[in-house]
């Protein structure tokens, strides 16, 4: 298997007037080709519409394999609230659609710019894509010779994890046995397989051929209930809506939506391996969510057999899944998690020990999307999403969301800290021994710290901000003003209150005042000589021990301490060890957070904001000497483009998309810079405030 294009070796792209690569051309460079389909699903293809997906990929010889999800089919039995999301409540497994090739093997393109994957078999060609605006999949062959037949394989309806436990001699919840044995129907034109569910409803996958000459067309959907048994009505109406459109027009109005949707945001660095990254994450985000889908769990909507991740992991997983999404202009792809938890408060206080459930809410490491697990020695999970909950209302301007929502559930969950502190003789306010994620139990252990630290600050920042003057303000002020320093030694901070590390941490959970917090100020020389000290050290183990999302870790904790040089070479740790052939990564599993936290990082490199200011290329690598960025989104709804060529900055956009300043930080002289559009004076630190009117953009051009 020769694979050519994750390393930028491709067809060169069209080159516009300006001299830069438009949209179109870099994603036909970028887009992934195989000589041969590989035997593998990290080596496939994959298609998705945010809630129907397929990873397609070789298996048996010849064969070509769609192993279908869907992300809505989720079990729903009555469980005891522990592991719920991983046996009672987890994902499960619709099956596989095959296509015998004979003896001829297929070579494989993921066409980003048509968001399809295709290929060719001796004289049969085939693509499949998930049109964008339907919930169907569709797979066309083609060709001068008689065409295969499609075949379908159902799983055993179950959680992965009961295959993965028995597989490695883990324990399950007594008495857990798979799902009934689904029932196979043809009616009609339509052929369909029902998979009945224990605790009531079905999911059923249903499909048909329509057959013209020298082309076949495979029209498939899947439907899911709690409650009905008759879910084919639904898949076989999906299945009608999308013929009852041309072909053709289906594809056009698929191609519209891909088109804008990758214009949301615009990132070219001039390093091929590092564009195509980018361009590559995009489609996948673009595959696995929309505003108004379900969250995205482990998986995205392609599923898995082989995993024992069939859920929502709440100890770093879903956190770093959302955190490249709000600079890339896409925070509306964070609806789905703002409005999960939004409908799920009750339950959220139910997981808090029951004296606490009218006052408090926290959540356990795993969950399904109901949110019920019960809280363990992990007390922060909830507040650290609340984190990227923010981002959101900060990146959409959205202040009555940030009031009416988001707040009430900061003070639930700063409440749940309350009940737990102490205070010691040192007049400190302490927390008890809790576990620091994936480490050591420690008393004061730093991630319980940050969290709250950060916890209380927000609430304060948003209660003067608003003029709510809530009733806790002065208990969140006394927290801030006594709560216990953050435990370190020579080496740096510490898991917790004696607790050292003394092997590999790959999970960062003890530093994360430095990031994504960002609570501890690298203002001072003594601040950033602790977090380079903490970060030596904590990288300073085997490697063997680390995982991708070390690497990303670190790579943006360099970048906020301006060392774009270290930025770029953790990051670059991630593409090439890392990262499967189809830019997926596993840990057992598919993982999908790790390669959106490396997207984070890398745009974190290039554009920053935060108290309405603007930091632009805040750690540039040498490499970096041409960078395109277009529709960067910022706090406050402000969309920014910029030019640097050769290195040298040479034009700056800014578009107000929502009302009020900012300020701009670029780190290049302002002497003779021409602002165009804008209203501004420069302040004494080198940066530009700006006063842009409102649906205006300015244009700043250096020299």
């Amino acid at each position: 298997m020769l694979f050519l294009s994750f390393l930028g070796v491709a067809c060169a792209g069209r080159i516009t007037d300006d001299g830069l690569p438009g949209q179109a051309a870099a994603l036909q460079e970028h887009s992934l080709r195989f000589d041969t389909v590989g035997n593998s699903y990290y080596s496939g293809g994959l298609i998705g519409n945010g809630r129907l997906g397929a990873s397609i990929y070789g298996v048996g010889g010849d064969t070509l394999c769609w192993e279908l999800g869907s992300t809505e089919v989720v079990d729903h039995r009555q469980g005891t609230g522990t592991d719920d999301g991983l046996y009672n409540k987890c994902r499960l497994p619709i099956g596989k659609l095959l296509l015998p090739l004979g003896e001829n093997p297929s070579n494989l393109i993921t066409d980003l710019y048509k968001a399809e994957v295709r290929g060719e078999a001796g004289r049969v060609k085939w693509k499949s894509w998930a049109p964008a605006h339907l919930q169907v999949l569709l797979v066309e062959l083609s060709g001068d010779e008689e065409l295969p037949e499609f075949l379908f394989r159902p799983e055993i309806s179950q959680s992965p994890r009961a295959i993965y436990s028995k597989a490695h001699s883990k324990n399950m919840p007594e008495g857990y046995r798979p799902n009934p044995d689904p029932l196979r129907l043809v009616s009609g034109e339509y052929h369909i397989n029902k998979q009945p569910l224990l605790a009531g409803g079905e999911y059923t996958t249903v499909w048909r051929v329509t057959e013209t000459n020298e082309k076949k067309v495979l029209w498939l959907s899947i439907a899911y209930s709690r409650t009905d048994t008759a879910t084919e009505r639904k898949a076989i109406a999906d299945i009608e809506a999308a013929m009852a459109e041309p072909l053709e027009t289906v594809r056009k109005r698929h191609t519209a939506w891909w088109s804008d949707f990758y214009a949301r945001s615009y990132v070219s660095v001039g390093e091929k391996k590092f564009d195509s990254f980018f361009w590559n994450q995009k489609y996948k985000l673009g595959s696995a969510t929309r505003s108004d889908a379900l969250p995205i769990d482990l998986m995205g909507p392609w599923y898995h057999n082989r995993t024992p991740w069939p859920a929502i992991w709440w100890n770093l997983n879903i956190q770093l899944t959302y955190s490249p999404l709000f600079a890339l202009n896409h925070s509306d792809l964070a609806l789905p998690l703002c409005d999960m938890l939004d409908a799920n408060v009750r339950n959220l206080m139910q997981n808090v020990p029951g004296p606490w459930q009218k006052e408090a809410a926290a959540i356990g490491r795993t969950s399904s999307y109901d949110c019920l697990e019960k809280v363990g020695d992990e007390h922060g999970l909830l507040l650290w999403t609340l984190f990227y909950y923010r981002k959101y209302c900060l990146y959409e301007n959205d202040g009555e969301r940030l009031e009416q929502k988001l707040f009430p559930l900061l003070k639930l969950s700063v409440n749940y800290y309350r009940y737990l502190l102490s205070e010691g003789a040192d007049g400190h306010l302490h927390m008890p021994v809790s576990f620091s994620p994936e480490y050591a139990r420690a008393a004061d252990c730093n991630f319980e710290l940050a969290l709250l630290r950060w916890g209380c600050e927000t609430l304060v920042t948003i209660d003067r901000a608003l003029g709510i003057n809530d009733p806790l303000l002065p208990e969140w002020q006394r927290i801030l003003e006594k709560l216990a320093p953050y435990p370190a030694d020579e080496d740096g901070f510490l898991i917790g209150n004696g607790v050292k590390l003394t092997s590999t941490h790959r999970h960062y959970s003890h530093l994360l005042m430095i990031y994504p917090l960002s609570n501890y100020p690298l203002d001072t020389e003594e601040n950033r000589e602790m977090a380079i000290r903490s970060m030596r050290y904590w990288l300073s183990f085997p490697t063997r021990g680390y995982t991708g999302y070390t690497y990303s870790g670190a790579s943006s904790m360099y970048t906020l301490l301006g060392d774009g040089e270290n930025a770029r070479k953790h990051l670059e740790v991630v593409l090439d060890r890392y990262l499967t052939p189809n830019t997926l990564y596993h840990e057992a599993g598919p993982v999908f957070e790790t390669p959106m936290s490396a997207l984070a990082s890398m745009t974190e490199m290039l554009i920053q904001s935060k108290d309405s200011v603007i930091h632009l290329f805040p750690a540039l690598p040498a490499k970096w000497q041409d960078i395109r960025l277009q529709r960067m989104q910022t706090e406050g709804g402000f969309e920014v483009g910029a030019v640097r060529k050769a290195g040298v900055l040479k034009e700056v956009t800014i578009a107000n998309k929502r009302g009020g300043n900012c300020i701009l930080a670029c780190g290049e002289s302002l002497e003779g810079v021409r602002v165009e559009n804008a209203e501004y004076s420069v302040l004494p630190d080198n940066k530009l405030l700006l006063a842009i009117p409102e649906g205006q953009t300015a244009r700043l051009l250096f020299r």
